[in-house]
């Protein structure tokens, strides 16, 4: 687990306006007819609203732009701030979505930039503590997406913070809900002739102890990973005690449906369990579609957090399908955990992308400091900003 910046909410009601009470949606997707063909992305053409960026596809275990054939490897990082900020009520994003960091982000020598996303604040119903409208927000999002495949980059669109309504989506969930397809409907329908912008489906999918109870409330299975139907607690990740109240999962066969059903068919990001860390299911519970890349989460604290682990179950899948490490990072104050994670996932598997570019006091977070890569005049922070740019500027040579 990692931590994600939060600021100190303004006090207000947490009252949900006009948000449709979530439904039960039949989350076992027991035969491939309830959902569409596959994407089968190489045969799509080359048309995008993206011209300047890569036309990406999967091809076999590779991610390739399709423009010129060639393997393209994303690297690069997160940028959060649409997750939070406006369910916070204080912003659209963390700001900073500006041309300025965009050319830095280029003469690092990123190809790819990771942005989360937050599941209520994408609609015109949504919460009334969420700040502006859905149109702002959207727009927010457009306007930093367009900027960032102008200059060439891939742009990774991940459904990070969300809930089923009426509960506000203020932080990680075990797995999506009823509102979720809706979302990448929404999401898909938006950017399906972008060829340069990809879906992350669901940020971390994983189990939840409940530590004053001293067992686990909820286990995660790759059975409702795939299908759903499983009942995870309504409470995000760090909130507790628990209420012992659930809601229907649903699985990420249905938010491949969703996805496809719009038309749009670029590839699509899985995560595995665990908190993205465990991908040793993968394989055999993924949807039938050729455009799926598996997407790893790698942190010192996980459960598979060295180069034996990684070989043994990342570099296995990567033989079969492309495999980003989405999320790496570190908050000790050291660098040796970013350093060893981006030069094996550079050089096994298809990206790796750090966690993350934000430019947070030390006085603030401590924790949260440790992991921003750059400061307020866009230059590398140590210890992760330096260690990156150094690693990239490596790969160029």
């Amino acid at each position: 687990m990692i931590v994600r910046r939060r600021r100190s909410p303004v006090v207000v009601a947490v009252a949900v306006a006009g948000l449709a009470a979530a439904g039960i949606v039949a989350a076992a997707i027991a035969a491939p007819a309830l959902w569409p063909s596959p994407a089968r992305g190489l045969n799509a053409g080359l048309a995008s609203l993206t011209p300047d960026a890569p036309v990406v596809a999967v091809a076999a275990s590779e991610i390739v732009d399709r423009r010129t054939g060639e393997r393209l490897q994303l690297v690069g990082a997160n940028w959060p701030g649409f997750e939070y900020a406006c369910i916070q009520g204080w912003g659209l994003n963390e700001g900073g979505a500006t041309d300025a960091a965009v050319a830095a982000m280029v003469e690092w020598g990123f190809t790819a930039v990771r942005v989360p996303l937050n599941q209520q604040c994408w609609f015109d119903d949504r919460p009334a503590v969420a700040f502006g409208s859905g149109e702002q927000y959207r727009g927010a999002v457009r306007a930093w997406v367009e900027r960032l495949t102008d200059a060439g980059l891939v742009v990774i669109l991940d459904l990070h913070w969300s809930a089923p309504a009426p509960t506000l989506a203020d932080g990680l969930r075990p797995m999506p809900d009823a509102d979720s397809p809706r979302f990448w409907t929404a999401v898909a329908t938006e950017y399906r002739k972008h060829q340069g912008v990809l879906f992350d489906l669901f940020n971390e999918p994983h189990s939840r102890y409940d530590a004053d109870r001293e067992r686990w409330a909820f286990t995660l299975d790759w059975s409702c990973w795939a299908s759903g139907g499983c009942a995870p607690p309504l409470e995000n990740d760090v909130s507790s005690p628990l209420s012992g109240r659930t809601y229907p999962a649903v699985g990420m066969a249905e938010l491949v449906a969703a996805v496809r059903a719009t038309g749009a068919n670029q590839p699509l990001l899985l995560s595995g369990i665990d908190y993205a860390n465990d991908l040793r299911g993968w394989s055999e519970a993924a949807p039938d579609d050729d455009q799926l890349i598996a997407s790893l989460h790698a942190y010192p604290g996980n459960r598979c957090a060295d180069e034996s682990c990684w070989a043994a179950e990342a570099a296995a899948l990567a033989e079969r399908v492309p495999v980003v490490m989405a999320e790496f990072g570190q908050s000790d104050g050291g660098d040796d955990h970013v350093r060893r994670a981006f030069t094996w996932a550079d050089e096994h598997l298809s990206g790796a992308l750090a966690w993350a570019w934000w430019s947070i006091p030390a006085e603030e977070s401590e924790a949260n400091a440790a992991f921003s890569l750059v400061d307020d005049a866009l230059q590398p922070r140590s210890p992760s900003g330096t260690a990156l740019r150094e690693l990239l500027a490596a790969r160029e040579r």
